[in-house]
């Protein structure tokens, strides 16, 4: 079934005089925002990472599959980010989003090489979702107050938004592996849209907010476009690179679910991600009334490296520096480090907006909402601490360098060290650790006891140590947030496809200094 092309009804009734400007709306090919007026479905769903809940009355907008920058450049990474297709729903207490995101790679690659390590699956790098609720209040520019973007340590490489054409009211982070790291909604303090760590930044553990994920896929369609970059070697392009513009093109997509396509192997949908979220509508500042009535906006952004590599509803700044060189590797799309500015409209989730006329929320609304009239019957298996049960501590490893840094923990009640736990990863260099209600003291080793152990420390909630003694509340310091790339040796093909046991021939070898050309006899 070919998707319907975008026809937004509320042209006519001005929706496209925005007071931040007039916002392109992405709908060519297989790309949609609010198709035929479709802006969601009221429902309960249960966030227990099963798709089950959801159907396609529920899409607000979709991609074209395989139309990301590692498709023409890079296609032997794994962590594949595909964005698919975006869902919304929503009752009296919660909003609801999905994303489908896919991975085509089984269609050419054996199971096991390139986008298929690690079964396939999304690696520990940030999602964001960008919502816009009231645009009377201050848009967000996708930066901190010392200029960086949210999750990166330097400028000029992150996603940043046009404040005169895209509001944004919140951008909400986590890891794409979820129960990782302390995810967190991050809110403008300044007038020129700056967002910190502190006043700027609500947990989703205090907001509510819960995620899941499944393997799998929803939609009953999958349009994949076809073209991809031939290369000579790893930074000589034989293309033209005017072959980015096919994603455009829906006469260069086939629909993956609908039989075999001449020249790939058949999908296996266990390659394919699907997440879900739920946010109380309380934690936004408003009711379901308000948001029938004036609807809020919506944005999905899937990173890689330092940069953002794809997003739906889609913007073209995804694929505005393909054929550039990734710094940390030139084999690999710049598109990973560069800066990306977001222009196009988000998706509307219950009503298709019209900005000028959004009523700001209640200020003060009711202290005692209806509760949710379904409570999720199933929560998180592994959720973020409790206050009351106990709080995180983070470990900056850059100093020691530990294979696995360990804690000691103890309390007021108990003297006695407790013996040396593992610690878990939680961002680049940073480890993190749930340590009970009522832990006074900490210290960090090795794992091997007194031989490395640090000085003893007083344990705070949601603080970062290194070796050295207390850095600060985590995210009050510099910390990189940055997802690095393993330093292996890798060996490719001249078709850019990654090689396990080269025989003779020549072939593009990708290690710590580079890539370079090598023969094997």
């Amino acid at each position: 079934m070919k998707l319907s092309k975008f026809m937004l009804a509320a042209c006519a009734a001005g929706i496209t005089a925005l007071s931040y400007g007039q916002a392109p709306i992405e709908n060519r090919a297989y790309y949609s925002t609010n198709a035929s007026g479709a802006v969601g479905k009221a429902g309960t769903i249960t966030i227990d990472g099963d798709c089950s809940d959801w159907n396609e009355n529920m899409i607000i907008a979709t991609c074209g599959a395989n139309d990301m920058a590692t498709t023409f450049k890079g296609s032997h990474e794994n962590c594949v980010i595909d964005m698919y297709a975006l869902y919304a729903a929503w009752d009296d207490a919660n909003l609801y989003l999905a994303w489908q995101m896919v991975n085509t790679g089984d269609t050419w690659a054996r199971e096991g090489d390139g986008p298929l390590t690690d079964g396939g699956r999304v690696g520990d790098v940030p999602l964001i979702v960008a919502l816009s609720v009231d645009p009377s209040k201050t848009a967000m520019s996708g930066l901190l107050e010392n200029g960086n973007c949210i999750w990166c340590d330097s400028p000029g490489h992150g996603v940043v938004f046009d404040r005169e054409k895209v509001h944004v009211s919140h951008m909400l982070f986590m890891s794409a592996k979820a129960g990782q790291g302390d995810p967190g909604m991050f809110t403008a303090v300044s007038a020129d849209g700056a967002s910190n760590y502190g006043a700027g930044l609500t947990t989703f553990r205090n907001a509510g907010i819960t995620y899941a994920m499944m393997e799998g896929f929803q939609p009953s369609h999958l349009w994949r476009q076809r073209t991809c970059a031939e290369w000579a070697d790893a930074t000589t392009l034989i293309s033209d690179p005017s072959i980015v513009n096919n994603i455009y093109d829906a006469d260069n997509y086939d629909n993956l679910m609908a039989g075999p396509i001449e020249g790939l192997k058949p999908h296996d949908t266990k390659f394919d991600s699907f997440f879900e979220m739920k946010i109380p509508l309380s934690s936004l500042g408003i009711t379901r009334a308000w948001l029938e009535q004036n609807g809020i906006g919506c944005r999905v952004i899937g990173t890689r490296g330092e940069s953002a590599i794809d997003c739906i509803p889609f913007d073209p700044s995804m694929i505005d520096n393909i054929f550039k060189e990734y710094a940390k590797d030139p084999s690999t799309s710049g598109e990973k480090d560069d800066l990306d500015t977001i222009t196009f409209a988000m998706a509307d989730i219950a009503k298709v907006r019209d900005m000028g006329t959004i009523v700001p929320p209640d200020p003060t609304p009711d202290p005692d909402p209806t509760p949710d009239p379904d409570p999720d019957p199933d929560p998180d298996p592994d959720p973020d601490p409790d206050p009351a049960d106990g709080f995180n501590v983070y470990f900056d490893n850059s100093v020691k360098n530990w294979a696995t840094p360990h804690i000691h923990y103890w309390s007021a009640t108990d003297s006695s060290k407790y013996p040396g736990v593992a610690m878990k990863p939680y961002k680049d260099k940073v480890w993190v650790y749930t340590v009970p209600a009522g832990t006074t003291g900490i210290l960090f080793n090795a794992g091997d006891g007194d031989n490395t152990k640090t000085p003893d420390m007083t344990a705070q909630a949601d603080h970062l140590y290194d070796a050295n003694g207390d850095k600060g509340k985590y995210g009050d310091v510099s910390v990189s947030m940055t997802i690095e790339q393993p330093q292996t040796v890798r060996w490719f093909n001249l078709q850019g496809m990654e090689v396990s046991d080269p025989a003779h021939g020549v072939y593009i070898v990708r290690d710590a200094r580079g890539a370079r050309k090598v023969m094997v006899p």
